[in-house]
Order: structure tokens, then sequence, then C-alpha cells
């Protein structure tokens, strides 16, 4: 599987969180994003809007008005992660720059508990894998093109083969 070099705009406070959860646990930026961006598809239903406008990160803080600083970032994102990312994108009408945002912002220190109580434990971080049971398999039906995204395997296999 190839890696995609793509560009996100981070805000500044974001960026922090990241690199100091880097320091914490030794496990790169981008490691503890695409973990952090994982607990939030597991949660989506919250998210999922299919429709409407692309939703934003705020862009002016709350209370000074001021523009919240932001950054350019370039990454390098195994080709699964970037889909995956970028489907969950379509489905929730946000900007990618948002979902990492909020999957930073709500899970990134629950990520970061899981790794240092593994390290505390003495255990091995089994979580270093590209994303795993993610799929999209597209279906012709007469003249009708779908394509099915699936986030996981259901417990039984032949639900598969029956949608």
């Amino acid at each position: 599987m190839a890696k995609i070099r793509t560009t996100y705009c981070m805000r500044t406070d974001v960026m922090a969180l990241l690199e100091d959860a880097e320091k914490k646990t030794g496990v790169t930026k981008i490691r503890l994003l695409v973990r952090a961006v994982r607990k939030l598809v597991k949660h989506s239903k919250k998210y999922i809007q299919f429709s409407g406008r692309i939703r934003y990160q705020k862009r002016f803080d709350d209370k000074t008005k001021l523009p919240l600083p932001k950054k350019r970032v370039k990454v390098r994102l195994w080709e699964g992660d970037y889909y995956y990312f970028q489907d969950f994108r379509r489905v929730c009408v946000l900007s990618i720059s948002h979902v990492l945002a909020i999957a930073v912002f709500t899970y990134l220190q629950e990520v970061v508990d899981e790794i240092l109580t593994n390290k505390a434990n003495e255990e091995e971080d089994g979580d270093n894998y590209p994303i795993g049971n993610y799929a999209i398999i597209k279906k012709c039906i007469k003249n009708i093109t779908t394509f099915h995204i699936w986030w996981g395997l259901p417990r039984d296999l032949q639900d598969l083969f029956d949608y």
C-alpha cells in the first residue's frame, strides 16, 4: 500500500495537543491522529449529516473575535488511512481539518491514556497497523451503480454477500 502526500490546515492549538501527546508517548503525531480519527469513526453517528454545506472549523475566537491561528501541515498517510478520512468527511459533510480537530479534541487524550497504560503494564502497543476491515464495494443493479462503504466487518460475514 502506497503513501499519499497531502496538506491540511490545522489550528495551532490542535498541533500543540498532538506535539504534547507525541512527547508523552513517543508515538508520531500522524499515528496519534489516525488513532484518534478511528475512535471518532466508531462514534460517528452523532456527526453524520448526508446533505448540506460543508462545515468548517471555527475561524474566529468567540471572545476576542480575532482569527484563530492556523498552520499548513504536510503529511504522508497510508492510502487506506487517506481514503478513510475522505469517506468520513463526505458522510459527515465536514472539512478534513474539522474532522481532525474534532478527533484530537475529543479522543486524543483517550489514545494517549491507552498508550501510557500499555507502557506502564509493559504491554506492547499493538495499534500500529494500517486501518483494517475497511472496504468500498461497488454493486450494479440493472443500470444503477452503488457503492457501499464498510468501516468494520459484520459479525456474520454472510451479510457482506447478501447486501
